[in-house]
């Protein structure tokens, strides 16, 4: 279908799956296809190294529709709110202790961040 259109590559992002580490109709069969791998004792985990590190804390972050920062996309559900843009400036809170902190979690040990866990930065996720 691709060739009959004119595309001249198809290329397949492997999905991002909540709660993978019991596994998940939606991971696919197909390690290839798979950002996840099968463990010997059953469980799920990501195929790839996660590095302590994140350009994106230092780039960008994301404002949700009331006002409040969060780090990245990856806070689907604004648990990690690290600033309200309706009490601070966002200079106060891009500089904030709050902030760094989180910074500084991620560098110390990524693993232990609920969203940087099966997050996709530095990670292969085209198949």
């Amino acid at each position: 279908m691709a060739h009959d259109l004119g595309v001249d590559e198809v290329v397949f992002k492997t999905a991002q799956v909540y709660d993978f580490e019991k596994g998940n109709p939606l991971i696919p069969d197909n390690i290839k296809y798979s950002r996840y791998k099968k463990n010997a004792n059953g469980t799920y985990s990501i195929k790839n190294k996660l590095l302590n590190q994140c350009w994106r804390m230092w780039s960008s972050c994301v404002v949700t529709w009331d006002g409040a920062v969060v780090p990245c996309c990856f806070d689907k559900d604004a648990k990690h709110q690290l600033g309200d843009l309706k009490t601070q400036s966002f200079k106060e809170l891009w500089k904030s202790t709050k902030y760094q902190n989180f910074r500084q979690s991620i560098l110390k040990s990524r693993q232990e961040i609920d969203i940087c866990k099966n997050c996709s930065e530095g990670t292969k996720v085209w198949a």
